[in-house]
């Protein structure tokens, strides 16, 4: 399986990029790149949307946690919607619920970054 990833900048400055498919072993470089290319010092806040993700590892919550280190260079921050519970078993094991704010739904997280 492949990754595919679609961001849609909102009118508020937050960037939602809709994951789909794998982030594992064979496609977490292709996650990199792909992320690489949509993080930018013009957009500081970001959603990532896990609905249609069908598996994720630990390499792949590394890869995670790398992007959002880059984003903070820029003081910036992500947020996580449409998490399974498998994903934030492998969030709460990893220690990453710390790091990460997660919610049920993008409205949710898009007010979260309007209240600071």
């Amino acid at each position: 399986m492949d990754i595919n990833l679609t961001a849609k900048n909102k009118a508020n400055g937050v960037c939602v990029i809709t994951l789909r498919g794998d982030i594992g072993a064979e496609t977490v470089n292709d996650f990199k790149i792909k992320m690489d290319g949509i993080i930018s010092s013009s957009v500081k806040n970001y959603i990532m949307d896990f609905q249609d993700i069908t598996y994720l590892n630990s390499i792949g919550v590394g890869a995670i946690a790398a992007t959002l280190k880059k984003v903070k260079k820029f003081q910036g921050n992500i947020k996580l919607i449409n998490v399974s519970p498998a994903v934030q078993e492998l969030f709460e094991m990893t220690r990453l619920t710390k790091v990460f704010e997660i919610f049920d739904n993008e409205e949710d997280a898009i007010k979260s970054y309007e209240a600071k």
